[in-house]
């Protein structure tokens, strides 16, 4: 499940992560600690959307026409 990461002092800065795991490693190192941040667990783009993290890559509709 992915995770959302919303810093307690600066309320406008929120940051998406795939997973837990992740969030609290960038509030660790550059955040000052997981102490400063509130975690909130959020849907995967993939259960979200159908597709994986690279909006560029999701299936378009495209109509065909016969050749011919």
């Amino acid at each position: 499940m992915a995770c959302k990461i919303t810093h307690r002092a600066l309320r406008d800065q929120q940051i998406r992560f795939a997973n837990r795991e992740a969030a609290e490693r960038y509030a660790e190192i550059m955040g000052g600690g997981v102490e400063n941040w509130v975690f909130t667990t959020v849907p995967s783009v993939v259960a979200e959307y159908g597709w994986g993290p690279y909006p560029e890559r999701a299936p378009r509709n495209r109509e065909l026409t016969p050749a011919g």
